[in-house]
Order: structure tokens, then C-alpha cells, then sequence
């Protein structure tokens, strides 16, 4: 049968977590024939290269690709895609791990279903020591298109809890935006819209530890904050060459560009300087029209809605006390 799975595990600087993150692999309960592991090394510093050199002395199914320039996560799963040999491709994070068993679960579905293009899972979410089950109960368990799909159900952003068949990516030509720190959500989207067949099944398969180190985290660092916006805007995108193909796929694919847009405008471009904060919202205005007033103003009048909120701005942390005394004195009437 061959290779069934390509499991592309992006490294830099993992040396703590990457034996934990392979162990989860190799306890599946899977034959090595069954699937290949590849690890591409995007410039690390530290030891993770060699740990997993030495973890190819006990196994002969694990790859190491070494980049030469840093190219970031986007770029080294494209880089795994293209060498790997696996009918599916799963995407793992070097600190994070599968549920155990889960991969014997997804191989049946898998085989069941005779060449589904993606198959989309569970997680568990890990912060602070504390865990957290996602189950997607209320998805359609029903095999559909990808359009209908996105209608029907709700999709995460997260590419690894997906699980792709590697000549749908290639003959779509799918691959991650690359040198940015946010590639993820517009893969994802676009990957489900153009899927003939895909699925969701309620079995737990991935286990994410949320670390305040991961580059995710965005604090007021304006590099992240505008690839932030660069991600919206390739959502806005997909939305627009949507459209011409089918307008309710169109509309829900324009409300991720939405949500995602409000959502950084509201919690991270106040946090910038005038200037930053002036280039960004000129150069990535959201879709219209829009039925958010807020977001469609600013669509509308980026800078007129920049004067005025350089002038509320300095209220804010007065505004927010007032908003928690208030939110506060409730819960005690309570």
C-alpha cells in the first residue's frame, strides 16, 4: 500500500519539545510503513536538529530537511508537502502532540470513506495546565463539498486539525503564504472551499499547548500586527474571487474577513503609534459593503475614523475601569 500518512513537523528552536512531540507519533500504534515524518528546520540555533538526528538512529522513517534561510512555518510545510510520499498529510507543531490512538482512528475513517480530499477532527486545548476538549458537535457528520461545507458547518482556523489528501493540495496548487507569522487562516479556507469531499469526525486527534512565548502571541509588536492585517486582507481576497463563483460561499468566507478584521482593529491597532496605525488602516480597509456600522464606516472613512480615535484613545483605560467597576457591581446584584 505505501506511505499513508506524511506527518510535516516545522522545527526552530523546539530542542525542549520536539522528542515529546515525536514519542506522541511513534505510540500511535501504526506500523512505520504506514506513514513518514518530516521535519523541516527553519534556521534553529539550538540542538533541535541534532535531537532529531538522534531520533533517526532508532528509526528509519524520519526525514530532516534543513533550510538554509529563515523562512518561517508557512514556508517550511510547503517544503514537507512537496517531498512528502503519504496519500495524507497531517501538519504537527513541534510543542504540541496527537492523542494517543488517534491516528489508528483516522486511518479507518479514512479507508472508509475511499478517498475523501480532507477529513477535519478534534482537539484538546492545553493552557496553564489546564485541559480543554473541542469537540465540533454541532457539524453535519454528513460527506459534502467544500462549499457546502462552509455553509453548513463551523470550521476552526487551525490547519492541523486537518488531514489532506496530498494530490488534492497539489493539483489545487494549495500552499501556505510564506515569510509571515500568520499563514494559517486563508490555507485553511481556501483548502475547504475547493475540497470535492470533505468530512468532519468527532475523534480527538490533537492536543494544543498554549505557550505566552509562541509567536502568536502579538502584544503591541506592529511587525505582527501587520501581517495581522495582510491575513485579513488575503481572506477579503478569496471572498471577492468568491463571488464570482458562488455568492453564499462568498458571504460566509467575507464574514471571516470581517470578524478577523474588527477583531484586530478593536484589540491591537490602538496599541500603535499614529503613524503605524494611520499606514495600516489606509492600506487594509475592510470589504463593503458590510452590515457592521463600525467596520463599514471604516471602510469607508479610514482617515476620519483615525482622527477620531487618536482622540478617544487616551480615554480608553479610564473608559475600560468604568466598564469593569459597572460589570462588576452587576455580578454582586446577582
Amino acid at each position: 500500500m505505501g506511505v499513508f500518512f506524511s506527518i510535516i513537523i516545522p522545527v526552530y528552536n523546539g530542542e525542549q519539545y520536539i522528542k515529546n512531540c515525536l514519542d506522541s507519533i511513534y505510540r500511535q500504534g501504526l506500523g512505520d510503513d504506514d506513514f513518514e515524518v518530516i521535519c523541516v528546520n527553519d534556521c534553529s540555533i539550538d540542538n533541535t536538529a541534532q535531537v532529531i538526528s538522534e531520533y533517526g538512529k532508532f528509526y528509519q522513517n524520519i526525514r530532516l530537511i534543513n533550510h538554509e534561510t529563515n523562512r518561517r512555518q508557512g514556508s517550511a510545510r510547503n517544503t514537507g508537502v512537496k517531498v512528502a510520499k503519504g496519500k495524507y498529510i497531517l501538519y504537527l507543531d513541534q510543542d504540541d502532540v496527537f492523542e494517543s490512538g488517534a491516528l489508528k482512528k483516522v486511518f479507518s475513517e479514512i479507508q472508509s470513506t475511499e478517498g475523501v480530499d480532507i477529513l477535519m477532527c478534534d482537539e484538546v486545548l492545553v493552557e496553564d495546565g489546564k485541559r480543554r476538549t473541542y469537540f465540533y458537535l454541532n457539524n453535519s457528520r454528513e460527506e459534502m463539498t467544500g462549499r457546502s461545507f462552509l455553509k453548513k458547518n463551523e470550521i476552526p482556523w487551525t490547519p492541523w486539525l486537518f488531514v489532506y489528501r496530498r494530490d488534492f493540495l497539489i493539483i489545487n496548487h494549495l500552499s501556505f503564504t510564506e515569510k509571515v507569522r500568520f499563514e494559517d487562516t486563508d490555507y485553511v479556507i481556501n483548502s475547504v472551499r475547493l475540497a470535492l469531499r470533505i468530512k468532519y469526525v468527532p475523534i480527538l486527534l490533537y492536543n494544543h499547548t498554549v505557550s505566552r512565548y509562541q509567536t502568536s502571541r502579538i502584544e503591541s509588536d506592529k511587525n505582527k500586527i501587520t501581517d495581522l492585517f495582510k491575513i485579513s486582507n488575503r481572506i477579503k481576497s478569496l471572498a471577492i474571487e468568491e463571488a464570482w463563483i458562488d455568492s453564499e460561499t462568498s458571504q460566509i468566507i467575507a464574514g471571516h474577513h470581517l470578524f478577523m478584521y474588527r477583531t484586530n482593529i478593536l484589540r491591537y491597532w490602538w496599541r500603535l503609534s499614529y503613524k503605524d496605525r494611520k499606514e495600516l488602516l489606509v492600506t487594509y480597509k475592510p470589504m463593503l459593503p458590510c452590515k457592521d456600522k463600525l467596520v463599514s464606516f471604516i471602510g469607508r472613512y479610514p482617515r476620519l475614523f483615525l482622527m477620531a480615535s487618536t482622540v478617544v484613545k487616551p480615554l480608553l483605560p479610564g473608559l475600560r475601569c468604568v466598564y469593569l467597576k459597572i460589570k462588576d457591581r452587576k455580578s454582586s446584584l446577582l
